[in-house]
């Protein structure tokens, strides 16, 4: 009885623990015929190339999306709780002049983050404070070296179908394993 006890109780804790770590995905889309393709790299893109992406989670999860674009604005998309198995879309999007390199970052985490929903908060009411905007780049810049000194978050791109124009497969790539995730997509136009 006793061992039976233990099992249980061992599973019960492994089912506990597994449940804690955060799951999602990620799907980037770009141009008019919406191509899949990986956030791994730079994604090289034409101005004025339309681009969205997606995220979904498998469990209930804060989201938060920072745009910083190539004239080094900054840009707070999304700010929410998403729920669990519900697809977010983002965009579409267009790349703009200036030239350069553009970044959004894709903050996933189990918790809220309260300092960076605070600096949301102060960036969003003085919308042309420089101060504010560097204060929120650098909380994020933050956020993603604590994350990564964790190592390369555990991800791996898995097909997820064809596009509407044809049969050409398309990949999201999924993040699994840790309680929160810092994701840089960079495009270069």
């Amino acid at each position: 009885m006793k061992k039976i006890f233990v099992v249980l109780m061992f599973i019960t804790i492994g089912v506990t623990l597994q449940a804690q770590a955060l799951s999602w995905d990620i799907k980037f889309l770009k141009g008019r015929a919406q191509e899949s393709v990986p956030i791994s790299q730079i994604i090289r893109m034409e101005t004025g190339e339309d681009f969205r992406f997606s995220v979904l989670p498998a469990s209930e999860a804060f989201c938060y999306v920072i745009f910083y674009d190539s004239s080094r604005n900054i840009f707070v998309i999304h700010n929410q709780l998403l729920p669990a198995r519900q697809e977010k879309i983002f965009g579409p999007f267009a790349t703009e002049e200036p030239s350069g390199t553009e970044t959004i970052y894709v903050i996933m985490s189990l918790e809220r983050q309260i300092n960076l929903e605070n600096l949301i908060q102060n960036f969003n009411n003085n919308p042309g404070s420089r101060q504010s905007a560097n204060n929120l780049y650098r909380e994020v810049v933050s956020l993603q070296n604590r994350v990564s000194r964790l190592g390369e978050p555990a991800s791996s791109y898995i097909p997820s179908g064809g596009t509407t124009r044809g049969s050409t497969q398309q990949y999201v790539t999924r993040f699994t394993g840790n309680n929160m995730y810092v994701r840089a997509i960079t495009i270069r136009h």
